[in-house]
């Protein structure tokens, strides 16, 4: 082959000749766009290409002198080539030849204005030869790439000056392609250096090399020279637009390109057709200062077949012989050079290579053509209900036999991709090799499989476990994904297929309940059975196919392509009468291929698109897709969404598609990622920024992080979080919880967390949009939980694994400036935002009213343009409701928007539940959804163009997806009620509505998965009730209920529930109705209801206490009518009285009970809180029948206390009711005691401060309650009366100590944040003395005494250091722990003192227990905190709460030995003890980690020196395996289960940090209290942390503070007093973040991995060299010098 012989000069390009292009370019702007020379019918053609064609248009050639080789855009479908090579005749000719005239439009432009893609002002002709069609599309672009663009340029595009890249911006790090689309293009990333001739050299080895192999490859490719490639020197980031600085003018750059090209190629025609001419692509900075003008070279390549055919394309290099010639491929990524044996295999693949290149071409070029042959046509008409495409609700479910064997995988590709494309709610599969299935797996094709046995109840896997046949079936309805089920055998189980005699004996069973249990899921005449027979073996089908036609009458379609398959199966079905005679529903003859064509045109095909995660090192990596289908529950959003769909290789697509998804959303569907792609779509709220400061303030959290955005229904809360996804994409993994499953969900995210990053910095980013409470406090405690068990080496890992960025949907969300809420109101940047999107939607309709929409029917948008006016709204509404004349239509309209509006989650209702008000006879065989006349049977097809604007049709997730209807807004659907109910001469009442709409049997009849759907959102509109800011109930009822009640009578609402409850049979709706009689008073039927609902489900906590609520209700009117009465009662009067108390307190203690049954993570404490209020009640009432209060006191602390008047209580109906309030002591310590415990010893976490404000609410009750409770049973003065008794003189001091605190150790903690706490701690410490001292001594006495001297010593160093009842200490908790079992209150106090002052330790004066004892004595504590909280058994449940930890093993003797913490805020910190300032105090102690890492073994001394082993548990499991079974450093934590090792370490942290020499904790780690040795220095980056989350925790503290004194409570002196302290420890944590910027000009102390990291310096550095030279060469071996 011949080249020009040209002469290239690589150190110029100022005189380097000129190569002459099909464009020009005028002056020396390289943005200024080009002149096309090209006719409309050209242009026509190219804005009609095919998406998947990647269509790419070059202008017709100018003539000139000097030119060497000319390049051309290629025409844009292949049928116009004939008609191209024509015109090439004259292209030499003048341009103006060629530009039809402005007042003779061309064909093509006015089929192209017809289409609605241009309006008239658009279709005219310019001057310049540019039809005005193409400036539509130029216009869009602009507006489209107004802002530097963070993408790449859609393959194709010609840019003008408004394109531009954005500097540093981080582009998609895929470089090749994925599977076989040969049009789909390659792009290549290469940063050359132009400021040197090699750097010339490169970028011309690089274009031309690149060019050869992608057309040797027949592969669409671009090329892009300045942006960062995978392996560069001098770079980090793959994929980061930089920019190349050229020197000289860019058309300078330009000829050196086309040169270089004419040199390279011989077949100088063929690369003028298919490589593009330089592009230039200027790369904005941002930075105004920076005056440099940087670009990106850009060359396209499309290798058409029409010109490819079968050539191979060599390119002479310089420096070889003249005859020698060099072929270029891509091969794994990579531009390589063939040598002989390579080439020679080339040839033997080129022929079949370029037939596939037009095979895809003519792929691409048929989906624009609808085949219209009368099989095609039959086929479609019954695969879409008498439809040409996919309209409204459809269910279909594929059949399959076994393929043909002359049927394998490269067959299958060609002809049966169409069955991933469709969605299947199931597959029937009778292929026992499974080769479909396996083909779909092998094409990521998401299913789940299941054998036909799983559906038989009476099969050996159903009947050994009894909830499984239940488990499938609720996976099922509840799935996405379909269920591919092999009904006669299943190979990969080694289950082989069997003849039809004995599948009708072994199998049968199973298949028909599979069909039953689909029939009874889908609704009634949707479903569509699609037969695809793909061979003869037929003879098990049939047996099946009778089940089939039985379940599904009427509801199938065969399709074969042969007839001497099809024909036998039909006449046998026939023959068998299973089928009447003359159905014709079958399509017999049509190739597969026809097949797949067809559907091609009727469906979108699956999206492939390329997903990328971030890295913690800056870079992205792929997650295949694969991978991706194991993440069920969460949607992943992609760092590059949508950059490599294939729609942004197609201009004009790309058009039609921002036009879709604008009017999509601003119509009011929910928005999507396009929404964000495309520019200017969604406006930018002001609270976007705060909450994005929020969510990286999250960062620092423990192990889970969570955000929470309050918003009104309708405010853009959920837009405005994806909003904030979209912006973090690219440095965070970002995602939606779809779904919340127990155990699954969590694991899935710690998944994603890890994959492929082994030492993740970053956390994951995930959106949970109005979650249910329950599932998401489950899911936040499971992924904390597992958080806590991953290793975290030398801080480099994130902290917190994953922030949750949380929306709840509120009705009023409160106006506290503190909380991140939106409402119904814009502000005024964002109001003018609207008003101006407003402005651009109406030109735009008026310029092209058949492409755009009317901006008056973008109802949502509108709302908040108006800025949710509710005169507006009503206006809106009253308009298009006027419109409807349908009665029907207006029928369905009234009972959308009833659910809609008092639906508090806003869901989307079933479409196809509404079949029985809009079809005639829905329920007959007769009635059919396809054929001409089934157009009326189709009714969600042909809604009214009104209806449609205030309805919106979407998917809906239930067992795959379904079609659903909702009203766009919920501030619209309270309107359109409003609306209808006023339709009459008189306002129709809310509960006539609702009614009407529960008793509608026509809804409500037929079952299927619709109809429950749409059961379980109307179970709710009666029974969930919206919060308050507060975390309180927003009203007394559901808002349907309380509506009726507020404007009707209470009757009213009594039937409505009374109708759910027949409907339903739900107990919680039974439980409102017992709500609503309470409220009115009606005791026996609130009685009656609350007795159903308990009786359906008996182990619900809080229906006990619905059922306690009407004894506490009626126990206050007793009290009120007590008040009103002046005279005093007989005391025998009281006995109904104390009776409805009793039956009170006796529901309150079910409540108790079977919550420490209920697997739930939410503790209900109502049992306690409810049997405390009765008694306090209960005493107020009796307080009208005794003479006195002391009276009362004196008789229920009494237990011998029975004067003659209060006999008659020992017998009145046979119940000894004073004996029963003799006991009212016991239950009221009980009660207390359980509360007070759980608020210390537990925690619980919560999805929003909902919890906390639980938790504050739960102890500000108890406060009160205590109050009450004190007058009774404690005592006001500390003197005791010397004619008591003793052991009376020891109760006395008792309830004393009740009233001054408790005997918990709660209680007794509080105190030290009182003014006079010291005092008072003090006094109980000299009151429990004396019960000491006497022989009336009890477990309460030396409980209370140890807790006092404890809260003494953590208040008063001095106190501690010269405490000296220690060695008394250590013998009262040996008492305790032998008194413990005569309590009758559970306390965990014994063991925990027992064994931590007992415990062997340093400077240890005395062992009075042996070790021995100490272990029995913390198995004993184990089960007896097992036995006081049951739901806490099992490690690791999502629904255990976490046992709180307070006292330390510290350094020091005596008192001081014990370090203690406990935080009142309700979040405690269980790292506390890693703070520098507490580890300076802790005692650290050495062992040996076991082999699962979740047990320390400890050597325990004592004695004459003897030792003992002992294992405690770890604080969390340690996973570093390196770990296992070697001596670890740890200190120990004395939790309420037990002594925990902490901080476990391989290292002695003690060679880093010493103590002072009074032992006493350091007030600031950067003081004088910490000393250096020759190894330590000042702080290490793991103390800066660790003082951080000090500093960190305190500010949490004050701003929980304020939050209290935000609500009007009372502060503590020490709340007050933190308060002030607030600027100070602001300062400080300032100033520590000064230190540490400073760190590095600072001789710090450096850990283990730092000092090796620093000595791996100088190898990295080689290393990194080393590379760059492997590269340089590389280069040279590939592409030699010209």
């Amino acid at each position: 082959m011949a080249s020009a012989s040209v002469k290239l000069d690589f150190t110029s390009v100022e005189d380097s000749e000129c190569i002459s292009l099909k464009s020009e370019r005028d002056g020396i702007n390289p943005h200024q766009p080009l002149k096309h020379e090209i006719g409309s019918r050209q242009f026509a053609s190219l804005c009609s290409d095919d998406i998947s064609s990647n269509a790419q248009y070059f202008c017709e050639p100018v003539a000139e002198k000097d030119s060497c080789v000319e390049h051309h855009m290629d025409t844009a479908n292949s049928c116009d080539s004939l008609q191209n090579q024509e015109e090439n005749k004259t292209s030499q000719t003048d341009v103006s030849e060629n530009i039809p005239s402005s007042s003779a439009p061309n064909a093509e432009d006015s089929k192209y204005k017809s289409e609605g893609l241009i309006s008239d002002s658009v279709s005219e002709t310019v001057e310049t030869g540019q039809t005005s069609s193409s400036k539509a599309i130029e216009e869009s672009l602009i507006t489209k790439f107004k802002e530097p663009s963070e993408i790449l340029r859609p393959f194709g595009y010609q840019p003008g000056f408004e394109f531009e890249y954005k500097k540093d911006a981080k582009l998609s790090c895929v470089e090749t392609r994925s599977g076989g689309n040969l049009l789909q293009p390659i792009h290549r990333f290469v940063m050359p250096a132009l400021d040197s001739p090699e750097g010339m050299k490169e970028l011309a080895n690089e274009a031309i090399a690149f060019a050869s192999a992608c057309l040797n490859d027949r592969a669409n490719a671009t090329i892009h020279f300045g942006i960062v490639p995978e392996v560069s020197s001098g770079f980090t980031v793959h994929g980061q637009i930089m920019g190349l600085h050229l020197k000289k003018n860019w058309e300078q750059y330009e000829k050196f390109l086309n040169k270089a090209f004419a040199y390279g190629f011989s077949e100088l025609e063929i690369v003028q057709n298919c490589i593009s001419s330089p592009m230039f692509i200027r790369v904005a900075s941002g930075d105004s200062s920076n005056e440099s003008l940087e670009y990106v070279i850009e060359i396209d390549v499309k290798p058409k077949y029409e010109y490819s055919q079968n050539k191979e394309f060599f390119i002479k290099l310089k420096g070889e012989k003249d005859d020698a010639e060099a072929i270029f491929r891509i091969i794994n990524g990579d531009v390589c050079r063939l040598q002989q044996p390579q080439i020679d295999f080339y040839r033997q693949e080129l022929d079949k290579l370029a037939k596939e290149r037009k095979k895809q071409e003519d792929k691409a070029a048929r989906k624009n053509c609808i085949p219209r042959d009368h099989l095609c046509e039959k086929f479609i008409n019954l695969l879409c209900d008498g439809d040409t495409k996919f309209q409204g609700d459809q269910y279909r479910i594929l059949v399959l036999n076994k393929p043909d064997e002359t049927i394998d995988f490269e067959s299958f590709k060609e002809t049966f991709d169409f069955l991933a494309d469709i969605e299947w709610k199931a597959i029937f599969d009778f292929d026992a090799d499974a080769k479909v299935c396996r083909f779909l797996q092998e094409r990521d094709y998401m299913m789940k499989i299941a054998m036909s046995d799983d559906f038989s109840p009476h099969s050996k896997y159903n009947l050994q476990k009894i909830d499984r046949l239940k488990q499938i079936h609720e996976d099922i309805r509840n799935s996405l994904n379909p269920t591919w089920i092999f009904v006669n055998g299943y190979a990969p189980n080694n289950e082989q297929k069997l003849d039809p005699r004995n599948w009708k004996m072994e199998k049968s069973d199973g298949f028909k309940e599979a069909v039953r249990f689909f029939s009874r899921q889908i609704p009634q005449r949707r479903a569509l059975v699609v037969f695809l027979l793909l061979s003869e073996d037929t003879k098990v089908v049939i047996e099946a196919t009778e089940e089939f036609l039985t379940s599904f009458p009427n509801q199938w379609l065969c399709v074969s392509e042969n007839e001497s398959i099809g024909n036998p199966w039909l006449q046998e079905l026939e023959r068998r009468n299973c089928m009447e005679r003359g159905i014709d529903r079958s399509v017999f003859g049509m190739p597969w291929k026809h097949v797949q064509e067809a559907i091609a045109h009727i469906v979108t095909p699956r999206r492939m698109d390329c997903c990328e995660l971030p890295t913690s090192t800056g870079t992205f990596i792929v997650l295949p897709k694969k991978v991706m289908n194991k993440f069920l529950d969460l949607e992943i959003l992609s760092s590059f969404e949508c950059d490599s769909s294939p729609i942004t290789s197609n201009i004009q697509e790309l058009n039609i598609h921002e036009v879709k998804e604008k009017e999509m959303f601003f119509r009011g569907n929910g928005v999507s990622w396009w929404n964000f792609w495309f520019q200017d779509q969604v406006c930018s709220r002001d609270i976007l920024h705060h909450l994005k400061k929020d969510v990286k303030e999250s960062f620092d959290d423990d192990d889970v992080g969570k955000v929470i955005l309050r918003h009104q229904p309708g405010a853009g809360g959920t837009t405005t979080a994806k909003h904030l996804l979209w912006e973090l994409r690219k440095e965070y993994r970002c995602g939606i919880v779809q779904s919340i499953n127990e155990g699954q969900t969590a694991q899935q995210i710690i998944n994603l967390y890890q994959y492929e990053d082994n030492r993740p910095t970053k956390p994951v980013l995930l959106l949970l949009d109005n979650p249910d409470e329950e599932k998401a406090n489950l899911l936040v405690a499971a992924l904390s939980e597992m958080a806590k068990s991953l290793t975290r080496k030398g801080g480099d890992q994130a902290k917190c694994v994953c922030i949750f960025l949380i929306c709840l949907r509120r009705t009023e969300v409160g106006t506290d400036p503190r909380r991140l809420v939106l409402q119904h109101q814009l502000s005024p940047v964002e109001r003018k935002w609207f008003l101006d999107m407003d402005k651009q939607l109406l030109a735009k309709y008026k310029q092209a009213p058949d492409r755009f929409m009317d901006p008056k029917l973008l109802i949502s948008f509108n709302i908040l343009k108006e800025d949710f006016n509710k005169e507006f709204i009503q206006r809106t509404v009253k308009s298009f409701l006027d419109s409807i004349s349908d009665k029907k239509e207006l029928r369905l309209l009234k009972y959308i928007s009833l659910v809609n509006s008092f639906d508090l989650e806003c869901r989307s209702l079933p479409t196809s539940a509404f079949d029985g008000i809009m079809i005639d006879n829905p329920w007959s065989n007769r009635t059919l959804r396809r054929g001409r006349h089934a157009y009326a049977s189709r009714w969600e097809t042909h809604l009214s163009s009104e209806f449609r604007v205030l309805v919106n049709e979407a998917s809906k997730p239930s067992m795959g997806y379904i079609h659903a209807l909702k009203v766009i807004n919920p501030l619209l659907s309270k309107e359109i009620l409003l609306c209808l109910r006023d339709a009459g001469s008189s306002r129709i009442p809310v509960s006539e509505i609702a009614l009407e709409f529960y008793k509608c049997t026509d809804i409500f009849y037929a079952p299927s998965k619709a109809r429950d759907d749409l059961l379980e959102i109307s179970k709710d509109i009666l029974k969930k009730r919206g919060r308050l800011p507060n975390g309180r109930p927003e009203t007394n009822f559901a808002p349907l209920i309380q509506t009726i009640v507020n404007e009707e009578i209470p009757e009213k609402a009594s039937a409505v529930l009374e109708i759910g409850i027949q409907l339903t049979s739900d107990p919680f709706i039974a439980q409102q109705m017992a709500r609503l009689f309470i409220k009115f008073q009606n005791w026996p039927e609130a009685i009656k209801y609350a007795t159903m609902a308990i009786e359906q489900k008996p182990d619900n906590s809080f229906l006990w206490d619905t059922f306690g609520r009407i004894y506490e209700r009626q126990l206050l009117e007793q009290y009120d009518k007590l008040v009103a009465g002046t005279n005093l009662l007989k005391v025998e009067n009281s006995a109904s009285i104390i009776d409805i108390a009793l039956k009170g307190m006796e529901m309150f203690r079910k409540v108790q009970e079977t919550n420490d049954r209920e697997k739930t993570l939410a503790t209900n404490q109502a049992g306690f809180f409810g049997e405390l209020q009765m008694v306090v009640c209960l005493l107020d009432c009796l307080t009208y029948f005794f003479p006195s209060k002391d009276e009362l006191r004196h008789f229920i602390l009494e237990a011998q206390y029975m004067p003659e008047d209060y006999a008659a209580l020992q017998n009145i109906d046979g119940n000894n009711y004073a004996d029963k309030l003799k006991q009212l002591n016991r239950r009221v310590q009980t009660a207390v005691n359980r509360l007070e415990d759980e608020l210390l010893q537990l925690r619980e976490e919560a999805i929003d401060e909902f919890g906390r404000n639980h938790i504050k609410n739960q102890s500000d009750s108890l406060i009160c309650l205590k109050e009450n409770l004190n007058s009774y049973f404690g005592e006001d003065g500390d003197s005791v009366p010397e004619f008591l008794e003793e052991w009376k003189k020891c109760e006395f001091r008792r309830r004393r100590i009740f009233r001054l605190a408790g005997f918990n150790l709660r209680s007794i903690f509080d105190l030290r944040h009182k003014k006079d706490g010291m005092d008072i701690l003090k006094r109980i410490r000299d009151i429990a003395k004396l019960n000491i001292g006497s022989d009336q001594v009890n477990v309460d006495d030396y409980q209370t005494l140890i807790s006092a001297n404890l809260a003494l010593a953590s208040l008063d160093s001095e106190y501690r250091s010269n405490f000296s009842e220690y060695e008394d200490m250590l013998l009262w908790t040996k008492k305790l722990y032998e008194l413990r079992d005569t309590s009758f209150v559970s306390h965990l106090e014994p063991y925990l003192f027992f064994v931590m002052f007992n415990w062997p330790r340093e400077n240890m004066r005395k062992q009075l227990v042996n070790p021995r004892v100490i272990e029995d004595a913390i198995r004993n504590w184990k089960d007896a905190y097992y036995k006081k909280y049951p739901k806490q058994k099992g490690e690791g449940k999502p629904f255990r709460k976490k046992d709180t930890t307070m006292f330390f093993l510290a350094n020091g003797s005596n008192m001081e030995s014990i370090y203690s913490y406990f935080a009142r805020n309700g979040r405690p910190l269980e790292n506390y003890w890693r703070l520098p300032s507490t580890m300076a105090k802790l005692q650290r102690l050495c062992g040996t980690l076991n082999q699962d890492g979740c047990e320390v073994k400890i050597q325990l001394q004592y004695g004459q020196g003897n030792k003992s082993s002992i294992s405690i548990p770890t604080s969390f499991p340690i996973r570093e395996r390196t770990m296992w079974n070697k001596q670890v450093y740890f200190v120990i934590g004395f939790s309420w289960i037990g002594p925990k090792a902490f901080d476990i370490t391989l290292d002695d942290p003690r060679t880093v940090l010493q103590t002072s020499r009074d032992g006493s904790p350091p007030r600031n780690f950067l003081g004088k209290d910490f000393h250096r040795t020759s190894k330590v220095v000042e702080f290490t980056e793991e103390h800066f942390r660790q003082e951080l989350e000090y500093f960190d925790a305190k500010l949490q503290r004050i701003k929980d503070i304020k939050e209290k004194k935000y609500q009007s409570l009372y502060l503590t002196h020490d709340e007050n007093q933190l308060l002030q302290e607030e600027a100070r420890i602001k300062k400080e944590k300032d100033r520590l973040i000064q230190i540490r910027r400073k760190k590095k000009y600072q001789s710090l102390y450096l850990t283990h991995d730092e000092n090796q990291l620093l000595q791996e310096e100088a190898r990295i550095k080689k290393e990194k060299d080393r590379l760059i030279q492997i590269r340089r060469k590389k280069m040279e071996s590939r592409i030699p010098e010209f």
